[in-house]
């Protein structure tokens, strides 16, 4: 930080001047701007002691690569050994006594992927629980190298002398006395926790002793990639509380990264991930990152090694500068793949996935072109010829609709089956969005369309002249008018279908995307399109129709048979329809006891 700013004025002889720094002020803005929590404290002491270890393996390989941490409760002491590279005094001056400093720098630059913590920095974390941190070195870099002290204080001052009790091998030792408010930091159950949790996936051994208890290791696990099926679940169950539907391997050798993608058995909400467990060279990072896949993929949680992906400055996430856009992309695109796999691996597993994320799987087709290229190829689709994928249903069928509403997929499925035509029921929550998407897609080949009631209505063929049409259109026209229905007499396959019933403008519009000029055409004076009964002349009750000459038994048949195309739509009866339902019932019942 020596010497004059750049392009400024200088002074002719004017000596240059160090920045003051104020310590505790740094350890402020550690603790409420850059840290989440003061636990990181352990962690930053763990990194550094990895670190050193794996800097002596380079420099001369050991087998005594360990680490140690003692928890003394009584007088709330945390101490950590290594069987590191240990410092040198003029390291201890410029590592641990320059804030930034990295004591990687020099020494193991070139295989720096394998490293993890910056030391200067990292080590003014314990100031987060403490006043006081003593540091006992010993380099490895000369046979006879002294045992250094190096005494902290948050008052920004320290010293260096040479130690009374020398270390008996190579490596350093780092003691943290808590202050009175924060002993429950370096309790021993806390620590151990703690440990665990950082320490776990470290290829280091490292061990925990507190309070005179046995030792024991907190590291060396294997990481969740690395397990079998059941140890995987397992796993999973434990540190995400549910059982995958399905496992998924992620790997991205170029950039170091490895994990697992878990599928959940539950639904979440679409673009909320609930955050992923990650790694860093092994060491715990966070619980709840949301940086390494993609919004789309709300149904999984990954337990992740980051790899070479740099970390921030707190190494609590992953820099966005980074290649981390490339590896989400790729993590992604691996869960596609992923969920290729387990459809046709597991079919029954696969659709137990489907049923319980359709809606979120539909919501991210809308936004994703790669999750509707999935949905198209695997979602299942109520159609009038049974479900089937769209992939499928674009392919069998030369021309394929779809309904946007439910009361036009029930009214006319049978209609468009007795054709030989599909029609697809895209009533479901985004359904319609994606189905017109698709369409648009696909529009030149003009394969896949919406479906038009009025259209198809006015292709129906109309019945043949005869007395008995006429008959029938004149008395049945004026019940239908005093119903407020307009009455459409057309002949059509299957002659099972005896009624349709099309909603009117309003409840049309009610069901489907609003009209900005409704409500301008009405202002015009244009009435409204009223609901319509299409009643089948190639149908056996419209033939008993014709039939009846009691004017009120037929007023009764013709409630019940309109009353009929309405519940096919899924229409709900109110208190007057169903009023009316019942009596025209009680009237046709009766006529037929009389008769019997």
């Amino acid at each position: 930080m020596a010497g004059r700013a750049q392009g400024g004025p200088t002074v002719t002889g004017a000596d240059a001047e160090i920045f003051r720094v104020d310590l505790r002020g740094i350890v402020g803005i550690l603790s409420h701007h850059l840290y989440s929590s003061p636990r990181v404290y352990l962690r930053e002491l763990l990194q550094n002691a990895r670190d050193a270890v794996v800097a002596a393996q380079e420099f001369s390989p050991s087998p005594t690569a360990a680490i140690e941490i003692l928890v003394d409760t009584a007088s709330a002491t945390l101490t950590v050994r290594d069987h590191g590279i240990g410092l040198t005094e003029r390291e201890m001056r410029e590592v641990l006594a320059t804030i930034g400093a990295s004591s990687k720098r020099e020494h193991i630059e070139a295989t720096r992927r394998r490293f993890l913590g910056q030391f200067g920095i990292g080590l003014l974390s314990c100031f987060l629980i403490a006043d006081r941190i003593e540091v006992r070195s010993r380099s490895a870099r000369t046979a006879d190298a002294p045992t250094l002290i190096w005494q902290g204080h948050s008052d920004g001052s320290f010293t260096i002398a040479p130690a009374a009790e020398p270390l008996d091998s190579s490596g350093t030792e780092v003691r943290v006395q808590a202050r009175p408010d924060d002993r429950d930091w370096v309790h021993a159950d806390r620590v151990r926790l703690l440990a665990r949790r950082f320490a776990e996936l470290l290829n280091v051994p490292i061990t925990i002793r507190s309070d005179g208890a046995p030792a024991e290791l907190v590291s060396c696990r294997t990481p969740p990639w690395r397990l079998d099926p059941t140890e995987a679940e397992a796993w999973c169950r434990q540190e995400f509380g549910f059982y995958p539907l399905a496992v998924l391997p992620i790997g991205i050798a170029v950039a170091g990264v490895s994990g697992v993608a878990y599928i959940a058995d539950s639904p979440g909400r679409v673009g909320n991930r609930r955050g992923d467990s990650v790694w860093s060279q092994g060491m715990f990072v966070a619980e709840d990152n949301t940086q390494l896949a993609p919004d789309w993929a709300y149904f999984v949680r990954l337990a992740i090694e980051t790899g070479d992906l740099p970390l921030t400055a707190s190494r609590e996430s992953i820099q966005e500068a980074s290649a981390l856009p490339a590896v989400r992309e790729q993590v992604g695109q691996q869960i596609r793949s992923g969920i290729e796999a387990f459809a046709l691996r597991d079919p029954e597993g696969f659709a137990q996935f489907m049923q319980i994320h359709v809606k979120g799987l539909l919501a991210m087709a809308v936004s994703d072109h790669g999750m509707l290229d999935l949905v198209v190829r695997h979602l299942l689709w109520e159609t009038n010829q049974g479900r089937m994928t769209l992939a499928d249903a674009l392919h069998s069928y030369s021309g394929v609709r779809y309904a946007v509403t439910e009361s036009d997929f029930d009214t006319f499925r049978a209609v468009l089956s007795a054709q030989g035509e599909l029609l697809i029921n895209g009533s479901y929550v985004y359904g319609q969005e994606i189905l017109s998407m698709l369409s648009r897609e696909r529009g030149r080949t003009g394969r896949l369309g919406r479906f038009d009631p009025d259209v198809f209505l006015a292709q129906l063929p109309e019945p043949a002249s005869n007395e008995m049409t006429a008959v029938l259109r004149r008395r049945a026209t004026p019940i239908f008018d005093e119903l407020g229905v307009e009455l459409v007499l057309r002949a059509f396959e299957p002659t099972s279908a005896s009624v349709l019933y099309l909603k009117g403008q309003a409840d049309a519009l009610a069901d489907t995307d609003p009209d900005p000029w409704a409500e301008f055409m009405d202002d015009q004076g244009e009435a409204p399109q009223r609901p319509r009964t299409v009643l089948n002349m190639n149908s056996d009750i419209a033939h008993t129709l014709g039939s009846i000459r009691d004017p009120d038994l037929l007023g009764d048949a013709l409630v019940a048979v309109h009353t009929i195309g309405m519940l096919t739509a899924r229409e709900h009866l109110d208190e007057d329809q169903s009023r009316r339902l019942d009596q025209s019932l009680r009237a046709l019942v009766t006529a037929v006891a009389h008769r019997t």
